[in-house]
């Protein structure tokens, strides 16, 4: 019969405890640090609003205000790129904590996410060549005709409300790359997006053919259960919009504040 030296026993026990111990601090710690983090998904290809510059610094009205409201809301910034139709798989992955996009606010997407307070409004123009505009003079024009378009954008939605196909793309620039090449009819986007395209290539063929008058909101896009991040971004939101911060970025990539209807 073999004897156990419950000493030595107990020495381990001890020994394995404050290990535990010790390890239990360190994941408490990394923790808390990660929730400090606000983890920024965003496109990098869809300027204005999120894009590499001239230096491949990733930059745009979306991403610089994402950055300054978690700075404002107290938050250290992480951000992360993707393709547009993934980015909200990303956000229901937890791979990150807000997307910052130009997301519209639509009841189908308010049913499954929490939305932040506005940060710009803007409305919907059919674009399209020179030549081609002639044949659109309302959305109802749009039925039978080719559009390049993100598969699960807004405005791909609206495309196919009003008959239109949907030739599925990644970004925007592939979406105006395809409409220059007549492989589509057109692009439904943004006349904000239409508006910086045209002053980096004032010589592109890309006219506004139509555009709505209908009012889109946009916000950042966060999971149904972090309500408080989106306490914590609104109240930063209020304060960027106070102190013209907002106004100011509006001016930088745009000419005027799209922070207000």
């Amino acid at each position: 019969m073999v004897a156990i030296d419950f000493t030595v026993v107990k020495g381990i026990g001890i020994a394995l405890l404050a290990g535990g111990l010790l390890l239990t601090g360190c994941s408490a710690s990394s923790n808390k640090s990660d929730s400090n983090t606000l983890v920024i998904g965003t496109e990098g290809t869809f300027a204005p609003f999120s894009y590499h510059n001239d230096k491949d610094q990733l930059v745009g009205y979306d991403v610089e205000v994402a950055k300054a409201a978690a700075k404002k809301a107290g938050y250290k910034v992480e951000v992360k790129e993707a393709k547009w139709d993934s980015l909200i798989a990303g956000l229901d992955a937890k791979q990150y904590d807000i997307v910052a996009n130009q997301v519209t606010k639509t009841d189908e997407r308010k049913e499954k996410y929490l939305f932040s307070d506005t940060y710009t409004y803007s409305h919907p123009a059919v674009l399209t060549k020179k030549e081609n505009a002639s044949a659109i003079k309302s959305f109802d024009d749009l039925k039978g005709k080719k559009f390049s378009q993100t598969g699960t954008s807004n405005y791909s939605k609206l495309v196919q409300q009003y008959g239109g196909e949907i030739v599925s793309t990644n970004d925007w620039n592939e979406n105006v790359s395809l409409v220059l090449q007549n492989r589509t009819f057109g692009t439904v986007n943004d006349t904000l997006t239409y508006l910086d395209y045209k002053q980096k290539k004032p010589n592109a063929d890309l006219v506004i053919a139509y555009e709505g008058t209908e009012t889109y909101e946009q916000g950042f896009l966060i999971r149904k259960s972090d309500k408080t991040t989106q306490t914590k971004l609104n109240k930063a939101l209020k304060a960027l919009k106070n102190d013209g911060t907002l106004k100011k970025l509006g001016k930088k990539y745009f000419g005027k504040d799209v922070s207000v209807k």
